[in-house]
């Protein structure tokens, strides 16, 4: 990588604040945690936003907004990064996976349809890669079945379906600020909603139960027992606060967010020139009405020469769960959970053709160029 992501503007905010003695977010003085929070909600066009240390941990933040109670089936897509499905189950929530669309990887309404059972509370619709689910069909199925969505933006900032940004659409999105992500203050994370009592349930989750309320909301009083105030931790919750040093770099790394989609963009077109006309080698399915931002892009290539790695139930913890019937929390499977080779046979197909070029903004045209001839050199000596 040679392009410059970070300088002069990260250093000034830093700068001030190690001079202001201030490092984390505190309460009663102004950060640029808050500043990056209000801008944030700017950009992306939702009214409450949280920042948060890590992109993991805006994940089961998110969660925690949603009510959800121990027990209760979140449903998520069979082919994700496991942060997807980690939190589910470090909130004492059940993962089900669901079937993916064989052309994208991203999780279908049909998949969705499948793993629907009484107990089912929630939905997680990763935009992978940075393209847009087609959220027209999944919201349809959560309406009918009366279940809550969650957004995972982690690879996503600004792509759009109907022209309205991905992460607007569900009740409540998360992002991450990971250092591949397209900003980035190394780690972090970000959760939004426009509903206030999720906002809530998420600032209490994340400041283990503190109610340090933004947006003018009056905290709830605190009520004395047996002659004493207690410091007022009105629910469980982690500390997953994000720092001021973290913010301040948050602030000068939106202001080049656009900056950094376009040369995204470029690199994309370095891909498609190379490989769009490859026999053997399909590009990006993009949903109607949708416009993709992409992360990485992702390829199709014929079977066995792909090999997408990202299936959770195949991983080992969710081996020793199925063979324990609970999950790492001890939370009993029902018979209807299954983690067990074959149980998403779409994805577990699918993902034996994928092939992904990272385009982080930070390369140059020629280091993607490169790569892009790798595959082109795969594909065609195999045909041979």
């Amino acid at each position: 990588m040679t392009q410059q992501c970070y300088g002069e503007e990260e250093r000034v905010n830093l700068r001030q604040v190690i001079e202001s003695q201030e490092l984390w977010r505190g309460t009663g003085h102004e950060n640029f945690t808050a500043r990056f929070e209000k801008e944030f909600g700017e950009w992306l066009g939702r009214k409450y936003v949280l920042g948060i240390c890590s992109g993991t941990c805006a994940e089961e933040t998110a969660l925690a907004g949603l009510g959800l109670e121990p027990g209760d089936e979140v449903i998520c897509p069979a082919s994700a990064p496991i942060f997807v499905s980690f939190p589910v189950v470090s909130i004492g929530c059940v993962p089900v996976f669901a079937d993916v669309d064989p052309r994208t990887l991203i999780i279908s309404a049909e998949g969705i349809e499948e793993q629907v059972t009484e107990r089912t509370r929630a939905v997680m619709v990763v935009h992978l890669f940075g393209q847009p689910a087609p959220m027209d069909e999944i919201m349809a199925v959560a309406k009918k079945h009366g279940l809550q969505v969650l957004e995972d933006c982690a690879q996503a900032y600004g792509p759009t379906h109907r022209g309205r940004k991905v992460g607007t659409i569900g009740d409540v999105a998360c992002y991450s600020l990971q250092q591949s992500k397209h900003m980035s203050s190394g780690e972090g994370g970000i959760v939004a909603t426009d509903e206030p009592d999720i906002y809530k349930r998420m600032a209490l989750f994340s400041n283990c139960g503190m109610p340090w309320y933004g947006y003018g909301m009056e905290p709830p009083e605190r009520e004395p027992i047996a002659g004493h105030t207690p410091r007022g931790h009105f629910s469980f919750g982690h500390n997953f606060r994000m720092s001021e040093l973290q913010g301040a770099v948050c602030v000068a790394q939106l202001k080049k967010l656009p900056e950094f989609n376009e040369r995204r963009k470029k690199l994309v077109k370095v891909i498609e020139d190379e490989l769009g006309a490859v026999d053997g080698i399909e590009l990006p399915y993009v949903y109607p009405d949708t416009e993709p931002n992409y992360w990485t892009y992702p390829v199709r290539v014929p079977a066995g020469l792909g090999g997408y790695a990202e299936i959770n139930y195949l991983e080992a913890e969710f081996q020793k769960m199925q063979r324990e019937r609970r999950t790492s929390l001890g939370i009993p499977l029902p018979d209807t959970v299954q983690y067990t080779p074959g149980a998403c046979p779409r994805t577990e197909e699918a993902v034996k053709r994928f092939r992904a070029i990272s385009v982080h903004h930070a390369k140059e045209p020629e280091e993607i160029r490169e790569a892009a001839r790798g595959i082109r050199e795969i594909v065609e000596g195999k045909s041979k």
